[in-house]
């Protein structure tokens, strides 16, 4: 008798049937299901375990995992990506725990998913709001009639939260553009997080393209013509969304160099008033020494009127200046 597989390791099973509803099932109605259930059965069967390294060999006795799942549970690289696998298909999709308004440090989540035409296997390293999502559709009764669609929904959740995502950095970016038109400079750390935020959502969540091709123009057999349209459009979607991740990191950067230049700019004025100051007080310095210094051979050192022409002459250098700087200020 087969000893059955640990209950904890499940998080959760759904049995669908062939009409696309699923239930939830425990593990040994999971097990018995396995054993038992035809091959031209059109139901078929979600297995969501809570560590790809938790799958026990009693579940492997009776699911086919091909010997890529393990290898690439083994690979330092999780990025997106979905792609063939001797009858089936293997995909790794990445989802991010980040609040711009909190500016929390990104965090990411793997999930790991091998599918045929009777079954989907995933597994995750952390709790992931796409999975949870998705089993809220499931129990609401929304239909899913192939494993294939499952892993669609998971990825239209995913390109989702991006948007969400994208939206309010882009909020942010909309505050700093208006706090540029009234002439005020904002934090250019705070763009600079944001710019290093979006480098790595492209990272973790863009889709190989090269993969996803492959699996579009070669597919499984079993895979039907509206899972493949509906693969192909939330392909479609998610790159429309990494296409608006892009251009706001561009102008992310535009604005980070529009701060630089107006901080340099506001600098280099500083630098000319300091100057300017520099050499406005120049003439009234000249008079300090004539007044405090008895130089033999100052000129109209004995004048009875010298020193009031030599203040005046300093007083008009010190105007003249002052006109000058002034307008050069105002250019």
């Amino acid at each position: 008798m087969a000893t059955p597989p640990p209950r904890t390791e499940l998080v959760h099973a759904y049995l669908f049937s062939s009409d696309g509803v699923g239930r939830r099932v425990d593990a040994d109605a999971a097990l018995a299901w396995l054993n038992a259930t035809p091959r031209s059965s059109t139901e078929f069967l979600w297995l969501h375990f809570s560590s790809p390294h938790g799958i026990s060999k009693n579940w492997l006795r009776h699911i086919d995992l091909a010997d890529t799942f393990r290898e690439v549970l083994q690979e330092e690289r999780r990025s997106s990506r979905v792609s063939h696998v001797q009858l089936g298909l293997f995909a790794v999709l990445n989802e991010v725990d980040y609040e711009p308004a909190r500016r929390t440090q990104t965090s990411a989540s793997t999930l790991w998913l091998s599918l045929r035409e009777r079954w989907l296997l995933s597994a995750w390293n952390g709790p992931m709001q796409s999975v949870r999502q998705l089993a809220d559709d499931v129990d609401a009764a929304q239909r899913f009639r192939t494993p294939l669609a499952l892993v669609v929904e998971l990825m239209n959740h995913q390109s989702s939260r991006l948007a969400n995502i994208l939206r309010d950095i882009s909020e942010s970016a909309n505050r700093v553009e208006r706090m540029l038109d009234r002439d005020r400079l904002p934090r250019r750390a705070s763009l600079g997080g944001y710019r290093r935020d979006l480098m790595r959502l492209q990272r973790l969540l863009a889709p190989d393209p090269d993969s996803l091709v492959q699996v579009l123009n070669r597919p499984p057999r079993w895979a039907s013509e509206e899972d493949l349209d509906t693969l192909h459009l939330a392909t479609e979607n998610f790159l429309v969304v990494l296409r608006d991740l892009e251009s706001l990191q561009g102008r992310i950067t535009l604005l980070v160099e529009e701060i630089a230049a107006r901080v340099a700019e506001r600098t280099n004025r500083s630098v000319f008033v300091l100057t300017a100051v520099t050499v406005i007080a120049l003439p009234a310095t000249v008079i300090g020494t004539v007044f405090g210094m008895n130089v033999g051979g100052m000129p109209m050192r004995g004048a009875p009127y010298g020193f009031s022409v030599v203040l005046a002459v300093s007083g008009l250098l010190t105007v003249v200046a002052s006109w000058w700087i002034a307008r050069l200020l105002k250019d």
